[in-house]
């Protein structure tokens, strides 16, 4: 990497300031797109696979901080295949972004670099795809959108359920009033997930790891986890639980369904962490209420079993992981419409989520911001939705659970989760009355200037920003 490019990007995180990057290189008609991926883990790998089945793309380089997790391995499985593929592969992720040839990168690193990474790439002029969650935290978000409309490039949030071809479908169908008006959208997640351990001494970082690039602008703090790679997603400082992992994809799409292109003015939290003691700091069972009017929208979260001994997960409306549309006649479980007696009444397409990838790259190919299917801003606004509700829970008090049901008696949505949340712990031998859950404050929003306001405002805005290791400052963007 050339010195003065090196410190070009140094000292604009470091600083904090935007740096004008190179302008995207302009695509011939039929020359090769060619990509690069930042975070070489599940993601970054299985868009590595689909990469080089595309055609008109070049999968051309890669970059992760711990080449020898899996980067060094796929570089050598992409060598010998029958028409080998030759990547060239980095550690820092600045040496990527330092070449002029690459056209769009993909950004699959861990959570808390995804803001930062995005802002860089569009600072060096590449179109960019980036990874759920979009940001680590509400006011990174903020900075990602800000640098993506003053540069002008291609940038698409991986929120693959947004190209499913039921949704569209969906919309006309409810349009059509063939289940009346909607009262509830709802965003389930119930996905197994086991202890990660816990450790009576700190973790040591692979050999193989740059750690403090592996850091980045997180936090330099002990680690208690049983593995390095993966389990950093359940705890707060490089993660963000289940709720923004992979409930995020049904809150986008729920959200979008009942048409809110804002946050809501108010949010609550309950939920913990049950069934194990370890290292973990997100809850693993978490429901979340958004107000908005005249339609909720509740989000769930499950990590045990449906009982001790058995690994199915629970289902709730016929659904374990997907989203609820309910309405006065019915309701829409994912891409099946029923009636209010449970009967099937239409069977929506459900392809589509192989196209996200190859829309960005028609995008980038024609020079189309609008035509890609989940933008960064609808991206950042489903994540901030995620952040929203564990700022609440991170607030949170114990509880015991007859006054959590006093608290929730009004609202009966509210009381039926979390009858519902109590009755599954139960089953899974979890006593409420001796590991409460955390009753989160009911906080209010501000959408236009994201900040909080009312009780509880001071501790939740100092949620909104994380803090950052002075090295790798995320910019803020005018």
């Amino acid at each position: 990497m050339k010195r003065r490019n090196f410190l070009r990007y140094t000292a604009a995180v470091t600083a904090g300031m935007v740096i004008a990057g190179p302008t995207a290189r302009i695509l011939g008609a039929n020359e090769d797109i060619r990509f690069g991926i930042i975070g070489a883990g599940q993601k970054g790998m299985a868009h590595a696979a689909h990469i080089t089945k595309i055609p008109g793309v070049r999968l051309v380089a890669m970059a992760d901080p711990d080449p020898g997790y899996k980067m060094a391995a796929l570089k050598a499985e992409l060598a010998k295949q029958e028409k080998p593929i030759q990547i060239d592969t980095y550690t820092d992720f600045r040496k990527l972004l330092d070449r002029k040839d690459i056209d769009a990168v993909i950004i699959a690193s861990p959570n808390h670099w995804h803001a930062l990474h995005g802002i860089c790439a569009l600072q060096a002029g590449k179109h960019v795809y980036i990874e759920k969650p979009v940001s680590h935290d509400i006011w990174q978000g903020q900075q990602l959108v800000r640098q993506a409309q003053r540069s002008g490039l291609i940038v698409q949030a991986g929120l693959q359920h947004r190209s499913r071809h039921c949704w569209l479908e969906i919309m006309q169908y409810l349009e059509e009033g063939h289940l009346g008006k909607i009262t509830c959208a709802r965003a389930l997640s119930y996905r197994r997930r086991k202890s990660i351990g816990k450790r009576t001494s700190p973790l040591t970082p692979p050999a193989t790891c740059d750690y403090d690039l592996w850091l980045g602008p997180a936090l330099d703090v002990p680690m208690y986890r049983g593995q390095f790679h993966y389990d950093w997603h359940w705890v707060w400082n490089t993660g963000n639980g289940d709720l923004a992992n992979m409930g995020v994809h049904q809150i986008d799409i729920a959200r979008w369904l009942i048409g809110e292109n804002s946050t809501p003015e108010h949010i609550f939290s309950i939920g913990g962490r049950f069934g194990y003691d370890d290292a973990g700091q997100t809850p693993n069972t978490q429901i979340v209420y958004y107000d908005y009017q005249p339609i909720p929208l509740i989000a769930e979260v499950c990590g045990l079993p449906v009982e001790p001994g058995i690994e199915a997960m629970p289902i709730f409306m016929k659904t374990r992981v997907g989203t609820i549309i309910e309405c006065e006649g019915g309701y829409i479980a994912e891409d099946v419409a029923y009636d209010k007696n449970d009967k099937r009444m239409h069977k929506f397409s459900t392809h589509g989520d192989e196209r996200h990838l190859p829309r960005f790259i028609e995008a980038v190919r024609n020079r189309k911001p609008d035509s890609v299917p989940c933008s960064i801003e609808d991206g950042c606004l489903s994540t901030a939705l995620c952040h929203l509700g564990n700022i609440s829970y991170r607030l949170g008090q114990s509880a015991q659970p007859d006054d959590i049901t006093e608290h929730l008696k009004a609202n009966a949505r509210q009381t039926d989760a979390w009858q519902r949340f109590a009755e599954h712990l139960e089953i899974n031998q979890v006593d409420l009355s001796k590991h409460p859950a955390a009753l989160g404050p009911m906080l209010s929003f501000d959408g236009k200037t994201e900040r909080f306001t009312g009780g509880s405002a001071e501790k939740a805005n100092a949620l909104v920003k994380d803090n950052y290791r002075k090295k790798w400052t995320v910019p803020e963007i005018a």
